[in-house]
């Protein structure tokens, strides 16, 4: 799926987050019956931290068939409209009638209209075929008025969708100078077709060419590119070690249609990796948050689901939701991760723990293992955030990685 990029960039795309509300059955209720769990629990999400849904490769999602609630077949995924920079999947666009492709409509859709079942491994629509037939299409020849920002509207509108201008939570980039994900209404998307990002060429700072572009890891019913998958040898990755990548680590280089990371060959090497031939199971949230934490970036989702993360569903507890987006909050944050990374003996925990920032105080959560390296982190902690007061939380625990 390798190709040259011509990454298309619309001065009327806002970026935006994706978020589900109680319009999440379509906008013609009269017409369709909701039988999706995983809408219900998109509702639920609403105000907490994400959960991390169907991870699943682009090149996996693309060709997928797609059915509605009544097992009607609605047609296949032909692509999905990404914004790498700001980690989210705009569109998904399905194609539908026509003979072997030919005369065939390509329907866009919001992608947290969609449900998976992963017993069935297949993606449903929670909308009849007589509605998806009448559905805003996209032209992929006429790529500025399909993507333009009145046409995505319309597009969410019509499956009861919302969009907004900007994610709920930021990514945070290790350059001090760049933070991917906390676009204001005024600043626009780079958005482009993920068949085509696959193979994109990834430079470091000195514009050398360190790997390319293998994979896309997506979660589509909550709207999010998950990871980057990039190979820094050979063709694709096929005999060398791959690199699961936060999207918020990357810059665009509109000059050489590339991606920029602020690493070598070398930082790839010591990053967590992976074989061609053994992927990682993307599902797991502990493994994700492992893989965004080594890169400096919080992960936007639900790191820990297991009991010590009870206390993170309190309405009453400061969760990585409430983390604060102004660049003095963010780079706390950021050079809080760096300096604990930078310690040696550190316990696996004690090196994911939960850093929250917000309006200068700064929160510790999690496990670790000593009260030795409870006391480190909170020193870290009060001097970056130059001796404010410091919401030490984190717990002394036996169970240790």
């Amino acid at each position: 799926m390798k190709s040259k990029l011509g990454i298309a960039t619309s001065a009327a795309i806002l970026s935006f987050a994706l978020q589900s509300t109680a319009a999440d059955q379509p906008a013609d209720r009269s017409t369709s019956t909701s039988t999706s769990t995983t809408t219900t629990e998109q509702r639920a999400r609403v105000g907490n931290p994400e959960r991390l849904t169907a991870p699943l490769k682009a090149s996996d999602i693309i060709g997928k068939e797609v059915d509605n609630a009544q097992k009607e077949k609605l047609g296949k995924v032909n692509e999905l409209i990404v914004d790498l920079q700001s980690g989210r999947v705009n569109l998904a666009i399905v194609s539908s009638g026509g003979i072997l492709g030919v005369g065939a409509r390509n329907i866009a859709v919001p992608p947290r209209a969609f449900s998976y079942d992963p017993d069935k491994k297949a993606l449903r629509l929670d909308v009849d075929k007589e509605k998806f037939h009448a559905a805003p299409t996209f032209d992929m020849t006429r790529w500025d008025s399909s993507s333009s920002s009145n046409q995505l509207a319309e597009t969410y509108r019509y499956y009861g969708q919302e969009m907004y201008p900007t994610p709920t939570t930021p990514y945070l980039s290790r350059d001090t100078n760049r933070t991917f994900g906390a676009t204001s209404t005024s600043q626009f998307a780079k958005s482009e077709r993920a068949s085509k990002v696959i193979g994109m060429a990834v430079v470091n700072r000195d514009n050398k060419k360190i790997g390319d572009i293998n994979e896309l890891i997506v979660d589509l019913p909550a709207g999010r590119i998950v990871h980057v998958v990039v190979s820094s040898g050979g063709f694709l990755g096929i005999g060398d070690a791959l690199n699961a990548v936060p999207p918020g680590a990357f810059h665009y280089v509109s000059s050489r249609d590339a991606l920029q990371i602020d690493m070598t060959k070398e930082d790839l090497a010591k990053a967590p990796n992976f074989k061609s031939t053994d992927w990682p199971d993307f599902n797991d949230a502990a493994y994700s948050s492992k893989v965004y934490r080594s890169y400096g970036v919080e992960p936007y989702f639900d790191a820990d689901n297991t009991k010590r993360n009870v206390r993170d569903r309190n309405d009453n507890s400061v969760t990585p939701i409430d983390q604060g987006t102004s660049d003095s909050d963010m780079q706390t944050t950021r050079r809080i991760r760096q300096e604990i990374l930078k310690q040696d003996g550190m316990s696996v925990n004690a090196r994911n723990v939960k850093i929250i920032t917000s309006n200068g105080r700064v929160t510790l959560r999690g496990p670790v293992k000593d009260d030795t390296e409870r006391r480190t982190i909170a020193e870290i902690a009060g001097r970056i955030s130059n001796g404010q007061p410091v919401d030490n939380q984190l717990e002394v625990t036996k169970d240790q990685k």
